[in-house]
């Protein structure tokens, strides 16, 4: 006899698809692939919002469109607002805690305080635990699968020079004048990211680990440094165009530029050119599809 599969995402940007049309998000085609076995179909719900921090004082952000950055709703606020009916949830995808470190932090060389690896820890292994307890209790069923994802490494040293000084120039990230080359820079924002990529995968892992719930799993993105931004052929994150307008390269951009002006007046112009390329640093098609395949076979 044929069931329905529910499917529940929660979380930040990456998990929200950000710059994707829906067919291409990676829970989309996770839901499309298992909809396509003898089983059963399957339905997907997504919670997960552009922007989201794992948690936040509530007063704090007021809720946008899901392809808008912004820190609400938080992603314990996601799983809290889910009431359609949780115990019959068979799968969550959950991500989250980048946003809770700040990509700005994490790329800026020149943030030392607090120090990277503490933020790390507070958010993807204390944020990540007091989430995964929450979401644990609420969808209770007993095969219910939860699959913690994983990030990556934004930049690398395949990472095309310029291309990471224009990604860098949008953060308001430049060199100073005390470095003798603005390419001086790169490595310790190579460095960062890395360090990034290593402690939140280990700390997810311990967070998942200090549950004791065997249906919780951490999924690797698998995502390697031939994979970062602004790598010729092989990135799997969508970067700038060369043009002097730094152009979104994601096929959603126009209707996200909508989006934006109507969030952001003309006098909240850095939020505002930040929001039209959103998409920059997130997982293309191919990157989603690496998340769908680990996914998929996490299952």
């Amino acid at each position: 006899m044929m069931g329905t599969f529910r499917i529940v995402t929660l979380g930040d940007s990456v998990a929200w698809g950000q710059g994707l049309p829906d067919v291409q998000k990676y829970d989309s085609m996770v839901r499309d692939s298992l909809s396509s076995r003898p089983a059963g179909v399957a339905r997907l719900q997504r919670q997960a919002h552009s922007g989201a921090v794992i948690d936040a004082t509530p007063t704090i952000g007021a809720a946008a469109p899901g392809e808008v950055p912004a820190i609400r709703p938080t992603v314990i606020e996601q799983c809290d607002s889910f009431t359609d009916s949780p115990e019959t949830v068979d799968l969550v995808l959950v991500n989250g805690g980048i946003n809770d470190v700040g990509v700005t932090t994490i790329l800026n060389p020149f943030d030392r305080l607090p120090s990277l690896g503490s933020r790390i820890e507070r958010a993807c292994y204390d944020g990540m635990l007091l989430l995964l307890r929450k979401i644990a209790s609420k969808f209770s069923k007993r095969t219910c699968r939860i699959l913690v994802t994983g990030y990556y490494a934004i930049v690398s040293r395949y990472s095309d020079p310029l291309g990471v000084h224009r990604f860098l120039n949008l953060f308001g990230i430049t060199a100073p004048t005390f470095l003798t080359t603005a390419d001086a820079i790169l490595e310790p924002v190579i460095d960062r990211c890395e360090t990034f990529f290593l402690d939140s995968t280990n700390h997810f892992q311990r967070a998942v680990a200090a549950t004791g719930d065997p249906r919780i799993s951490f999924v690797l993105s698998t995502f390697t440094d031939e994979n970062a931004i602004f790598v010729p052929d092989t990135s799997c994150l969508f970067g700038l165009g060369i043009d002097e307008l730094l152009s979104p390269e994601d096929p959603v951009a126009k209707d996200r530029k909508v989006q934006c002006d109507i969030t952001h007046n003309p006098l909240e112009f850095p939020a505002r050119e930040l929001c039209y390329r959103a998409s920059a640093g997130h997982p293309n098609q191919a990157g989603a599809i690496k998340y769908k395949t680990q996914i998929l076979n996490a299952l």
